[in-house]
Protein backbone atom coordinates (compact mmCIF):
# COMPACT_ATOMS: atom_id res chain seq x y z
CA UNK A 1 0.00 0.00 0.00
CA UNK A 2 1.43 3.36 -1.08
CA UNK A 3 0.61 5.96 1.56
CA UNK A 4 -0.75 9.30 0.40
CA UNK A 5 -1.16 10.58 3.95
CA UNK A 6 1.01 9.65 6.93
CA UNK A 7 0.36 10.60 10.54
CA UNK A 8 3.45 10.17 12.66
CA UNK A 9 2.92 10.15 16.43
CA UNK A 10 0.47 13.08 16.20
CA UNK A 11 -0.58 14.67 19.49
CA UNK A 12 -2.84 17.60 20.28
CA UNK A 13 -3.27 19.16 23.74
CA UNK A 14 -5.75 21.77 24.89
CA UNK A 15 -4.17 22.87 28.15
CA UNK A 16 -4.20 19.83 30.43
CA UNK A 17 -6.57 17.92 28.12
CA UNK A 18 -5.00 15.61 25.54
CA UNK A 19 -7.50 15.44 22.67
CA UNK A 20 -5.32 13.33 20.36
CA UNK A 21 -2.73 11.05 21.92
CA UNK A 22 0.17 9.81 19.78
CA UNK A 23 -1.81 8.65 16.73
CA UNK A 24 0.07 7.09 13.81
CA UNK A 25 -1.75 6.12 10.59
CA UNK A 26 -1.03 5.52 6.90
CA UNK A 27 -3.85 6.30 4.47
CA UNK A 28 -3.54 5.16 0.86
CA UNK A 29 -4.16 6.93 -2.44
CA UNK A 30 -7.83 6.62 -3.50
CA UNK A 31 -8.83 5.06 -0.18
CA UNK A 32 -12.15 5.64 1.58
CA UNK A 33 -11.06 5.90 5.20
CA UNK A 34 -13.31 6.35 8.27
CA UNK A 35 -12.42 7.85 11.65
CA UNK A 36 -14.95 6.30 14.01
CA UNK A 37 -15.52 7.16 17.64
CA UNK A 38 -17.90 8.52 20.23
CA UNK A 39 -18.14 12.18 21.18
CA UNK A 40 -14.86 13.28 22.74
CA UNK A 41 -12.81 10.50 21.11
CA UNK A 42 -10.60 12.97 19.22
CA UNK A 43 -11.82 12.26 15.69
CA UNK A 44 -12.95 15.83 14.90
CA UNK A 45 -9.74 17.32 16.35
CA UNK A 46 -7.77 14.95 14.14
CA UNK A 47 -9.81 16.03 11.10
CA UNK A 48 -9.21 19.71 11.93
CA UNK A 49 -5.46 19.06 12.09
CA UNK A 50 -5.58 17.44 8.64
CA UNK A 51 -7.49 20.45 7.30
CA UNK A 52 -5.07 22.93 8.88
CA UNK A 53 -7.52 24.55 11.31
CA UNK A 54 -5.71 23.09 14.33
CA UNK A 55 -1.96 22.70 14.76
CA UNK A 56 -0.64 19.51 16.34
CA UNK A 57 1.23 19.88 19.62
CA UNK A 58 3.77 17.39 18.33
CA UNK A 59 4.24 14.85 15.56
CA UNK A 60 4.09 15.19 11.79
CA UNK A 61 1.40 15.05 9.10
CA UNK A 62 2.89 14.05 5.75
CA UNK A 63 1.11 14.38 2.40
CA UNK A 64 3.03 12.83 -0.49
CA UNK A 65 5.98 12.59 1.89
CA UNK A 66 6.02 16.31 2.73
CA UNK A 67 5.17 17.66 6.19
CA UNK A 68 2.09 19.89 5.82
CA UNK A 69 1.73 20.57 9.58
CA UNK A 70 3.00 24.17 9.30
CA UNK A 71 0.85 25.03 6.25
CA UNK A 72 -2.37 27.07 6.64
CA UNK A 73 -5.61 25.57 5.23
CA UNK A 74 -5.53 27.57 1.98
CA UNK A 75 -2.09 26.20 1.07
CA UNK A 76 -3.04 22.53 1.47
CA UNK A 77 -4.41 20.40 -1.42
CA UNK A 78 -7.16 19.39 0.97
CA UNK A 79 -10.87 20.25 1.07
CA UNK A 80 -13.26 19.96 4.00
CA UNK A 81 -16.97 19.31 3.56
CA UNK A 82 -18.85 20.55 6.62
CA UNK A 83 -21.78 18.76 8.23
CA UNK A 84 -24.01 21.82 7.71
CA UNK A 85 -23.05 21.93 3.97
CA UNK A 86 -22.62 25.78 4.31
CA UNK A 87 -24.19 26.54 0.92
CA UNK A 88 -24.76 30.13 -0.17
CA UNK A 89 -28.58 30.50 -0.12
CA UNK A 90 -28.65 33.37 -2.67
CA UNK A 91 -26.62 31.43 -5.24
CA UNK A 92 -27.76 28.76 -7.66
CA UNK A 93 -26.34 25.24 -7.60
CA UNK A 94 -23.98 26.15 -10.45
CA UNK A 95 -22.79 29.30 -8.70
CA UNK A 96 -22.21 27.46 -5.41
CA UNK A 97 -20.10 24.85 -7.16
CA UNK A 98 -18.10 27.35 -9.22
CA UNK A 99 -17.40 29.76 -6.33
CA UNK A 100 -14.09 28.22 -5.25
CA UNK A 101 -12.76 28.09 -8.80
CA UNK A 102 -13.70 31.73 -9.32
CA UNK A 103 -11.81 32.68 -6.16
CA UNK A 104 -8.79 30.88 -7.65
CA UNK A 105 -9.24 33.10 -10.76
CA UNK A 106 -9.30 30.21 -13.22
CA UNK A 107 -10.28 30.95 -16.85
CA UNK A 108 -14.04 31.07 -17.37
CA UNK A 109 -13.97 28.31 -19.97
CA UNK A 110 -12.15 25.97 -17.58
CA UNK A 111 -14.56 26.81 -14.77
CA UNK A 112 -17.57 26.08 -16.96
CA UNK A 113 -16.10 22.76 -18.14
CA UNK A 114 -15.16 21.56 -14.64
CA UNK A 115 -18.46 22.61 -13.09
CA UNK A 116 -20.43 20.91 -15.87
CA UNK A 117 -18.40 17.73 -15.46
CA UNK A 118 -18.83 17.50 -11.69
CA UNK A 119 -22.56 18.33 -11.82
CA UNK A 120 -23.00 15.45 -14.24
CA UNK A 121 -21.02 13.15 -11.94
CA UNK A 122 -23.25 13.97 -8.94
CA UNK A 123 -26.36 13.87 -11.16
CA UNK A 124 -27.38 17.50 -10.62
CA UNK A 125 -27.07 18.90 -14.15
CA UNK A 126 -30.85 19.34 -14.46
CA UNK A 127 -30.96 21.30 -11.19
CA UNK A 128 -28.02 23.62 -11.89
CA UNK A 129 -30.08 26.83 -11.77
CA UNK A 130 -32.05 26.06 -8.62
CA UNK A 131 -31.35 27.66 -5.25
CA UNK A 132 -30.50 25.50 -2.19
CA UNK A 133 -33.96 26.10 -0.66
CA UNK A 134 -35.51 24.40 -3.70
CA UNK A 135 -33.52 21.20 -3.14
CA UNK A 136 -34.02 18.14 -0.95
CA UNK A 137 -31.57 17.25 1.82
CA UNK A 138 -29.85 14.66 -0.35
CA UNK A 139 -29.53 17.11 -3.25
CA UNK A 140 -28.01 19.79 -1.00
CA UNK A 141 -25.55 17.21 0.25
CA UNK A 142 -24.50 16.47 -3.32
CA UNK A 143 -24.08 20.19 -4.07
CA UNK A 144 -21.71 20.51 -1.11
CA UNK A 145 -19.85 17.44 -2.29
CA UNK A 146 -19.60 18.79 -5.85
CA UNK A 147 -18.26 22.13 -4.55
CA UNK A 148 -15.55 20.26 -2.64
CA UNK A 149 -14.66 17.89 -5.48
CA UNK A 150 -14.57 20.47 -8.28
CA UNK A 151 -11.28 21.86 -6.93
CA UNK A 152 -9.72 18.41 -7.38
CA UNK A 153 -8.12 18.10 -3.96
CA UNK A 154 -5.70 15.28 -3.20
CA UNK A 155 -7.68 14.66 -0.05
CA UNK A 156 -11.35 15.27 0.81
CA UNK A 157 -12.34 15.47 4.48
CA UNK A 158 -15.99 14.89 5.40
CA UNK A 159 -17.25 15.82 8.86
CA UNK A 160 -20.38 13.77 9.67
CA UNK A 161 -21.55 14.30 6.05
CA UNK A 162 -24.84 12.41 6.39
CA UNK A 163 -25.81 13.44 9.92
CA UNK A 164 -28.56 15.83 8.81
CA UNK A 165 -30.37 13.28 6.63
CA UNK A 166 -33.21 10.96 7.60
CA UNK A 167 -32.50 7.23 7.97
CA UNK A 168 -33.74 6.10 4.55
CA UNK A 169 -31.96 8.88 2.65
CA UNK A 170 -28.82 8.36 4.71
CA UNK A 171 -28.71 4.71 3.62
CA UNK A 172 -29.03 5.69 -0.05
CA UNK A 173 -26.39 8.42 0.25
CA UNK A 174 -23.91 6.04 1.87
CA UNK A 175 -23.82 4.04 -1.35
CA UNK A 176 -23.85 7.24 -3.44
CA UNK A 177 -20.78 8.60 -1.62
CA UNK A 178 -18.98 5.29 -2.14
CA UNK A 179 -19.83 5.38 -5.87
CA UNK A 180 -18.65 8.97 -6.26
CA UNK A 181 -15.42 8.32 -4.41
CA UNK A 182 -14.67 5.41 -6.74
CA UNK A 183 -15.48 7.50 -9.84
CA UNK A 184 -13.47 10.61 -8.98
CA UNK A 185 -10.50 8.67 -7.55
CA UNK A 186 -9.86 11.00 -4.60
CA UNK A 187 -8.94 9.89 -1.09
CA UNK A 188 -11.90 10.41 1.25
CA UNK A 189 -11.55 10.64 5.03
CA UNK A 190 -14.91 10.67 6.79
CA UNK A 191 -15.49 11.40 10.48
CA UNK A 192 -18.53 9.65 11.93
CA UNK A 193 -19.94 8.23 15.13
CA UNK A 194 -22.28 5.98 13.11
CA UNK A 195 -20.92 2.43 13.05
CA UNK A 196 -23.16 1.27 10.20
CA UNK A 197 -22.10 4.26 8.11
CA UNK A 198 -18.43 3.40 8.56
CA UNK A 199 -18.95 -0.31 7.88
CA UNK A 200 -20.89 0.38 4.65
CA UNK A 201 -18.69 3.08 3.14
CA UNK A 202 -15.10 2.65 4.29
CA UNK A 203 -12.28 0.56 2.88
CA UNK A 204 -10.67 0.81 6.33
CA UNK A 205 -11.82 2.07 9.71
CA UNK A 206 -9.84 3.58 12.57
CA UNK A 207 -11.56 3.39 15.97
CA UNK A 208 -10.59 6.16 18.38
CA UNK A 209 -11.20 6.33 22.13
CA UNK A 210 -10.08 9.15 24.41
CA UNK A 211 -7.67 10.39 21.75
CA UNK A 212 -5.98 7.04 21.21
CA UNK A 213 -6.09 4.70 18.24
CA UNK A 214 -7.77 1.48 19.39
CA UNK A 215 -7.81 -0.51 16.14
CA UNK A 216 -7.45 0.05 12.41
CA UNK A 217 -8.45 -2.35 9.66
CA UNK A 218 -11.03 -3.32 7.00
CA UNK A 219 -14.70 -3.31 8.10
CA UNK A 220 -15.02 -7.11 8.21
CA UNK A 221 -11.90 -7.46 10.34
CA UNK A 222 -13.04 -4.69 12.70
CA UNK A 223 -16.44 -6.35 13.12
CA UNK A 224 -15.45 -10.01 13.22
CA UNK A 225 -12.07 -9.70 14.95
CA UNK A 226 -12.17 -6.72 17.34
CA UNK A 227 -8.79 -6.26 19.02
CA UNK A 228 -10.09 -5.11 22.42
CA UNK A 229 -13.21 -5.36 24.51
CA UNK A 230 -13.84 -1.66 23.82
CA UNK A 231 -13.77 -2.25 20.05
CA UNK A 232 -16.01 -5.30 20.42
CA UNK A 233 -18.54 -3.34 22.46
CA UNK A 234 -18.39 -0.20 20.29
CA UNK A 235 -18.98 -1.86 16.91
CA UNK A 236 -22.41 -3.42 16.56
CA UNK A 237 -24.04 -5.49 19.30
CA UNK A 238 -22.01 -7.96 21.35
CA UNK A 239 -22.94 -10.37 24.13
CA UNK A 240 -20.45 -10.62 27.00
CA UNK A 241 -20.45 -13.67 29.28
CA UNK A 242 -18.15 -13.77 32.35
CA UNK A 243 -15.86 -16.81 32.29
CA UNK A 244 -13.22 -18.44 34.46
CA UNK A 245 -10.16 -20.49 33.51
CA UNK A 246 -8.74 -23.49 35.32
CA UNK A 247 -6.82 -26.68 34.55
CA UNK A 248 -9.97 -28.13 33.03
CA UNK A 249 -10.38 -25.26 30.56
CA UNK A 250 -12.85 -22.39 30.35
CA UNK A 251 -16.22 -22.35 32.08
CA UNK A 252 -19.23 -20.04 32.13
CA UNK A 253 -20.70 -18.70 35.37
CA UNK A 254 -23.23 -21.56 35.14
CA UNK A 255 -20.41 -24.11 35.33
CA UNK A 256 -21.05 -25.06 31.70
CA UNK A 257 -17.78 -25.66 29.77
CA UNK A 258 -16.87 -23.10 27.10
CA UNK A 259 -14.93 -23.85 23.96
CA UNK A 260 -12.99 -21.19 22.06
CA UNK A 261 -10.22 -21.23 19.47
CA UNK A 262 -8.48 -18.40 21.30
CA UNK A 263 -5.79 -18.82 23.98
CA UNK A 264 -6.88 -19.07 27.60
CA UNK A 265 -6.79 -15.74 29.48
CA UNK A 266 -4.48 -14.93 32.38
CA UNK A 267 -7.06 -13.18 34.56
CA UNK A 268 -10.77 -12.30 34.88
CA UNK A 269 -12.27 -12.45 31.41
CA UNK A 270 -15.40 -12.49 29.30
CA UNK A 271 -16.47 -14.47 26.26
CA UNK A 272 -17.90 -12.31 23.47
CA UNK A 273 -20.40 -13.62 20.90
CA UNK A 274 -22.28 -11.69 18.21
CA UNK A 275 -26.10 -12.12 18.26
CA UNK A 276 -26.15 -13.47 14.71
CA UNK A 277 -23.62 -16.18 15.64
CA UNK A 278 -26.02 -17.63 18.22
CA UNK A 279 -28.70 -20.10 17.15
CA UNK A 280 -31.20 -22.53 18.58
CA UNK A 281 -29.10 -25.36 19.99
CA UNK A 282 -28.37 -28.28 17.68
CA UNK A 283 -26.47 -31.52 18.16
CA UNK A 284 -22.81 -30.89 17.43
CA UNK A 285 -22.67 -27.30 18.72
CA UNK A 286 -19.43 -26.55 20.55
CA UNK A 287 -21.21 -24.49 23.20
CA UNK A 288 -24.68 -24.37 24.72
CA UNK A 289 -26.54 -22.11 27.11
CA UNK A 290 -29.99 -22.51 28.69
CA UNK A 291 -32.26 -19.56 29.33
CA UNK A 292 -35.74 -18.05 29.20
CA UNK A 293 -37.22 -15.76 26.56
CA UNK A 294 -37.79 -12.34 28.15
CA UNK A 295 -38.46 -10.11 25.13
CA UNK A 296 -38.94 -10.24 21.36
CA UNK A 297 -38.20 -7.45 18.88
CA UNK A 298 -39.36 -7.82 15.28
CA UNK A 299 -37.04 -6.02 12.78
CA UNK A 300 -38.52 -7.21 9.49
CA UNK A 301 -35.44 -9.01 8.20
CA UNK A 302 -34.84 -10.72 11.52
CA UNK A 303 -36.22 -11.36 14.98
CA UNK A 304 -34.24 -10.31 18.04
CA UNK A 305 -34.81 -12.43 21.11
CA UNK A 306 -33.64 -11.32 24.55
CA UNK A 307 -32.80 -14.34 26.68
CA UNK A 308 -32.37 -14.28 30.45
CA UNK A 309 -29.65 -16.69 31.60
CA UNK A 310 -27.68 -17.50 34.72
CA UNK A 311 -24.46 -16.89 32.76
CA UNK A 312 -24.61 -13.06 32.66
CA UNK A 313 -26.36 -10.18 34.44
CA UNK A 314 -27.65 -8.75 31.15
CA UNK A 315 -29.98 -10.59 28.75
CA UNK A 316 -28.28 -12.42 25.90
CA UNK A 317 -29.41 -11.06 22.52
CA UNK A 318 -30.01 -13.54 19.70
CA UNK A 319 -30.70 -12.55 16.10
CA UNK A 320 -32.79 -15.11 14.24
CA UNK A 321 -33.45 -14.72 10.53
CA UNK A 322 -37.03 -14.38 9.30
CA UNK A 323 -37.13 -17.80 7.65
CA UNK A 324 -36.09 -19.52 10.91
CA UNK A 325 -38.52 -17.37 12.93
CA UNK A 326 -41.34 -18.50 10.63
CA UNK A 327 -40.70 -22.15 11.58
CA UNK A 328 -40.63 -21.74 15.37
CA UNK A 329 -42.93 -20.48 18.09
CA UNK A 330 -41.20 -18.66 20.92
CA UNK A 331 -43.31 -16.80 23.45
CA UNK A 332 -42.14 -14.71 26.38
CA UNK A 333 -41.43 -17.04 29.29
CA UNK A 334 -40.57 -20.05 27.10
CA UNK A 335 -37.40 -21.99 27.87
CA UNK A 336 -34.74 -21.85 25.17
CA UNK A 337 -31.34 -23.43 24.59
CA UNK A 338 -28.76 -21.57 22.53
CA UNK A 339 -25.77 -22.97 20.70
CA UNK A 340 -22.71 -21.54 18.97
CA UNK A 341 -19.32 -22.42 17.55
CA UNK A 342 -15.92 -22.23 19.25
CA UNK A 343 -14.61 -20.19 16.30
CA UNK A 344 -17.22 -17.50 16.98
CA UNK A 345 -16.18 -17.07 20.62
CA UNK A 346 -13.84 -14.15 21.31
CA UNK A 347 -12.07 -13.87 24.67
CA UNK A 348 -11.22 -10.54 26.34
CA UNK A 349 -9.63 -9.91 29.70
CA UNK A 350 -11.56 -7.52 31.92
Amino acid sequence: MTALLELRDVRCDFGAVRAVDSVSLDIAENEFFALLGASGSGKTTLLRMLAGFQKPTSGAILLDGKDISPLPPERRPVNLMFQSYALFPHMSVRQNVSYGLEMDRLPKAEIAARVGEILETVQLSDLAERKPEQLSGGQRQRVALARALVKRPRLLLLDEPLGALDKKLRGAMQLELKRLQHEVGITFIVVTHDQEEALVMADRIAILDKGRLVQCGPPREIYERPATRFAADFIGTMNFLPISANSGGLTLATGEPLKSNEPAPNGPSVAAIRPERLRLHEAGDDNRLDGTVRARAYHGLDLQIHVETAAAPDPVIVRITADVADRITLAIGDPITLGWSARDTRIFET
